[in-house]
């Protein structure tokens, strides 16, 4: 598995010489992502209420707080929701339901371990397979995490959630810029974007065809001097909601953090006599031996307009 550091310069204008000699392949990427989105879906789920969670850039925008959130507002409803993962990073390709209790992130992934603390959680890359095992199991409303590509299971509901930080970064699809997806060419097939922001702003319309919701993103970050590190796709939107860093240290999205490292972060933070402190979901890829030693810092969103999940 490549572990992938984001680029600085996807986030602002590209060099002559990066747009020379990436623009082709970006070209042709986009080709290829704007065919695949196209094509029909395998399966549709009968009688079970399918939401597709998405986002065009790669890695970042929130999707995973938010299908906790989506969650938390259906159960609130009494509906039984599960979860379809694909499982990025995991070493078995079999179908599974999330167990915290037995499985590693190299079993299952690292957002499905997170997630199972919200919902039940069903892996592997066919969604109509993992919805059908759901379906078994009672499941009466599906979510499908960075479910806009996948063509296994037809949604009902599409929603693409922006940060609005980075947003579609510098304008270009991958590798010149973060984009996966032409949001132009898509957006006639959304039903709703949502944007996530940090200090509760309101963004009232993103597109007018387009339904915009709202969220401010809240976190736990802990008082007094601290050292912060993570392996996630927009480091900066952590980092940025942290006071009294002393460091700040990124790794590439998804690392499977070594004994050796993390023993070196406790290391540096006790010398300093800072908190060591990183994301809920690079803890899960840390062992469980050092979790006293590292805070979490905790997210949730507070909805200023919260989606419409009906349709």
């Amino acid at each position: 598995m490549i572990f992938f550091r984001t680029p600085e310069f996807w986030y602002r204008k590209p060099s002559v010489i990066q747009k020379l000699i990436l623009k082709p392949v970006a070209s042709l990427y986009e080709y290829i992502s704007t065919r695949n989105y196209r094509k029909g879906y395998f399966y549709k789920s009968c009688g079970t209420r399918v939401i597709a969670i998405g986002g065009v850039t790669l890695g970042g925008s929130g999707k995973t707080l938010v299908v906790q959130s989506i969650c938390e507002i259906l159960q609130s409803q009494g509906r039984k929701v599960a979860i379809l993962s694909r499982g990025f990073g995991r070493s078995s390709s079999e179908i599974l339901r999330v167990n915290g209790a037995i499985h590693s992130y190299k079993d299952v992934g690292d957002e499905p371990l997170l997630l199972a603390r919200s919902a039940p959680v069903y892996v592997g890359k066919d969604r109509s397979k993992t919805a059908q095992l759901a379906e078994a199991d009672g499941a009466e409303v599906l979510i499908l995490d960075d479910g806009m590509t996948q063509k296994y299971l037809q949604p009902d509901l599409k929603l693409i959630v922006v940060d609005s930080e980075q947003f579609f970064g510098n304008g270009e699809m991958f590798p010149l810029g973060p984009n996966r997806l032409n949001f132009e060419k898509i957006k006639h097939d959304i039903d709703g974007v949502i944007i996530l922001d940090r200090n509760g702003n309101d963004f009232n319309v993103f597109d007018e065809k387009i339904h915009t919701f709202c969220g401010r993103i809240q976190t736990n970050s802990p008082v007094g001097s601290k050292i912060a590190f993570c392996g996630i796709g927009y480091p900066d939107k952590f980092f940025n909601s942290l006071k009294n860093c002393i460091e700040k240290i990124a790794f590439p999205d998804h690392y499977p953090f070594s004994d050796d490292e993390i023993e070196k972060l406790i290391l540096k933070a006790k010398k300093n006599n800072a908190q060591l402190v990183t994301t809920e979901k690079d803890l899960c890829r840390i062992s469980q031996k050092y979790h006293n030693s590292i805070v979490p810092v905790l997210a949730s969103i507070d909805w200023i307009r919260p989606p419409i999940l009906k349709k």
